[in-house]
């Protein structure tokens, strides 16, 4: 397996991508960082008893652009995933890959390691530099254990849906499992608005929509459950629950704990049918 991911490692320093996704990221910061500046300039006229709603709109920004970067994560994890072992057998390498003394089981696993890995990494360094930015701009008052806290938990977006990805892509081409693996991860964005807005007009269908959208694919959750752990105290609960892109209702940690049974889940599946499907 320690080869496949070296190979995997090593492919994917290669991929225009991924290239692309860095130069993209960096220029999405330096728009970001811009704004910032120039809505803290037009702020520094408040005085102290104005220190919440500063407080406030530092937080909104925090949350668009931890919301916006779930987008980005989300694009770039669905397309390394889709033709991880599609790709493979569309070009014919699989062949050669299988005829060496690599199991199917190490084939699958270094690939979704590798992968985990990369976008992992690219997801904490994202938003943790957003974070930095914010804190440093509006002088955010969020511990340093609570942001490392939602970073971690963060990191499980692009894992999940890495996982789906691996899934379809040992069934399905890699246009046809990029398709599907983008599909179920609007509806889970979807969903997750309609559990917010359901939990603030006390709808319970509109909460009930949100929880099984949660069940088919929990990366909108890992974003709700990261960013209520980012926030930790701040203003008491008010500014977390406030805004489009906060939690009015913060999944527990059982969601949590669904979300690694889930993709243990789906690499188990991806396993099992790949070991029966023939080239």
């Amino acid at each position: 397996m320690y080869n496949i991911i070296r190979l995997t490692l090593k492919e994917i320093s290669n991929k225009r991508i991924l290239h692309l996704g860095v130069v993209l990221s960096l220029i999405y910061l330096l728009i970001y960082n811009i704004a910032l500046h120039y809505l803290v300039k037009d702020l520094a006229f408040m005085n102290s008893n104005q220190f919440w709603y500063k407080q406030q709109i530092g937080y909104q920004f925090l949350t668009l652009g931890w919301y916006v970067s779930s987008f980005l994560l989300g694009a770039l994890s669905i397309m390394l995933g889709a033709g991880s072992i599609a790709g493979e057998i569309e070009s014919g390498t699989i062949l050669s890959l299988a005829s060496r003394p690599f199991s199917r089981q190490a084939i699958l696993l270094g690939k979704f390691l590798a992968y985990a890995l990369v976008t992992a990494l690219y997801s904490s360094v994202l938003v943790g530099s957003m974070a930095w930015l914010v804190i440093h701009y509006f002088k955010l008052m969020i511990s340093p254990e609570a942001m490392l806290g939602g970073i971690l938990v963060f990191m499980l977006f692009p894992v999940v849906l890495l996982a789906v990805a691996h899934l379809f892509s040992v069934l399905m081409s890699t246009m046809a499992t990029g398709v599907i693996a983008f599909m179920l991860f609007i509806i889970a964005i979807i969903g997750g608005f309609m559990e917010q807005i359901g939990v603030l007009i006390n709808n319970s269908a509109l909460i009930n929509t949100g929880v099984i959208t949660s069940l088919i694919m929990p990366c909108d959750a890992i974003y709700r459950m990261a960013v209520a752990k980012m926030a930790g105290t701040v203003g008491g609960g008010f500014i977390v629950n406030f805004g489009p892109f906060g939690v009015t209702s913060a999944p527990s940690i059982w969601m949590l704990v669904y979300a690694l049974v889930y993709i243990l889940l789906m690499l188990w599946l991806a396993l099992h049918l790949f070991a029966k499907r023939d080239f």
